[in-house]
């Protein structure tokens, strides 16, 4: 029984991959995920039902949270850099099977939010190839399975998936290519977004703030959480970067502090120019142009994301295929899912298979089924990773190049954000998060803890 609690030293880990990702990569890596479905999708859906224009308080509040998480992923990045993400962080000091739970909704968080991004991502291009070229998907291929409603796969989903995943199995370096030219599409659509809007502001749009109350800026809160994901993707490519002692930290630091701007910026824009009331549409950024008589603009922008939601799909499934690999490599998973690809340098097995796996889900489940778990399931990991860093400074074991200011200060304030989110968020979505772990329970108890004790290949456990 005690191994279950047995702790793994990654003081002396060196990584099995090539460090090829420098600053620039590792920002953009952040910003590709953060910067994505949430802003383009979920931010005019929260303002129409839960937060009215105080969906800009809504970014507020999220952004402390995340902000506090990311100066705490910054120290570990910069103490342990290897793989893994917060999975390696708990297993480094509350132990093996804290440490399975974390990485079990770690491939909740990446892998669902992977599929449902991929789902959104293909309703923007069905309406961009209608509207602007005339070209019309099959219905049979054109929304999740539900044969009363007459499709059976969405293909176009399922399709990018398994695109992505070719692509992450054939190098990081070259993934990472993609998705900083991506990315810079990305911002200049956004600035276009505000650009045009912002001579079109009403202040009347505005006049009725808080329209739900302060309940609703934390209700939004909860639900644009959404919004933020992903940033922790960069703490899983530490092993693939170039001095990550100092370039983790501050693409984690900088690609926040950067998507922060653009949200406050964007939600402002949208919130002030259209009636929030008329904001529910999944399409909320180039509604609101046409809506302000716009349309060369919001053209653009409707290109703009089905281009650019294309670097969450990457960087999410960067991050699933990362604690894929992490998992697999302590025997958590099944070990030869940790094989690294001799040519490519990548876990292509656990990419290629992660891929499939993901592209079925994307095909065949609808959009809100997916998203309903990945809120909750990454909230989790946060609050494992504000103990893990507690327990690691209280045993003085970690030599970090950087060190979370104010601690005593942040991290009170970061356990009660924290349970805050995870209280705001609806009865059923506990239900499944209960449920998934129970799987995730079953899985450990057959499986994981049962493995031979050689499977961590020598590394040193306490």
């Amino acid at each position: 029984m005690k191994d279950i609690f047995r702790k793994k030293d990654m003081s002396g880990t060196r990584g099995e991959f090539n460090r090829s990702l420098g600053l620039m990569d590792v920002t953009f890596i952040g910003v590709g995920a953060v910067i994505g479905a949430g802003i383009f999708v979920i931010t005019g859906q929260a303002a129409a039902t839960m937060a009215g224009p105080a969906i800009v308080l809504s970014f507020l509040l999220g952004a402390v949270m995340i902000g506090i998480t990311a100066l705490i992923y910054a120290e570990l990045s910069s103490a342990y850099p290897v793989a893994g993400s917060a999975y390696s962080f708990t297993f480094a000091s509350l132990g093996e099977i804290f440490a399975w739970f974390v990485g079990w909704n770690l491939l909740l968080e990446y892998g669902v939010a992977t599929a449902a991004v991929a789902t959104g991502w293909s309703g923007y291009l069905r309406r961009f190839l209608e509207n602007s070229m005339n070209i019309h998907i099959p219905q049979a291929l054109s929304g999740a399975y539900n044969p009363s409603a007459g499709t059976y796969i969405d293909i176009s989903a399922f399709g990018i998936i398994l695109a992505i995943f070719v692509l992450l199995a054939i190098g990081i370096k070259e993934s990472a290519k993609v998705n900083t030219a991506i990315v810079l599409i990305k911002l200049a659509v956004l600035v276009t977004f505000v650009v045009v809007g912002l001579p079109h502001v009403d202040f009347h749009n505005l006049s009725n703030f808080l329209p739900f109350g302060w309940e609703g800026v934390w209700h939004g809160a909860s639900l644009i959480i959404f919004a933020y994901l992903g940033f922790d993707a960069i703490s899983t490519v530490a092993e693939e970067t170039k001095n990550p002692e100092r370039n983790i930290p501050l693409g984690l630091i900088l690609s926040l502090a950067l998507s922060v701007v653009f949200f406050i910026l964007v939600s402002f824009t949208l919130t002030a120019i259209v009636p929030y009331q008329e904001l529910n549409v999944p399409d909320a950024l180039a509604f609101a142009l046409y809506k302000v008589n716009e349309p060369f603009a919001a053209n653009v922008i409707a290109l703009g994301a089905v281009i650019t939601i294309t670097t969450v799909m990457i960087v999410m499934g960067l991050g699933f295929t990362r604690v894929f690999f992490a998992l697999a490599r302590d025997g958590l998973l099944p070990k030869g899912l940790s094989e690294i690809h001799p040519k490519f340098n990548t876990p292509y097995k656990a990419t290629l298979i992660g891929g499939v796996m993901l592209s079925i889900m994307a095909g065949l489940i609808p959009l809100k089924t997916l998203a309903e778990l990945v809120n909750i399931g990454t909230l989790f990991a946060y609050l494992m990773v504000a103990v893990a860093i507690i327990v690691l400074r209280r045993e003085n074991i970690i030599q970090p190049s950087f060190k979370v200011p104010a601690f005593k200060i942040l991290m009170p304030l970061n356990f009660i954000l924290i349970i805050f989110m995870m209280a705001g968020l609806p009865f059923e979505t506990w239900v499944r998060f209960i449920g998934w772990s129970i799987i995730g329970m079953l899985i450990y108890a057959f499986y994981s803890a049962k493995r031979e004790k050689g499977d961590l290949d020598g590394e040193v456990l306490k």
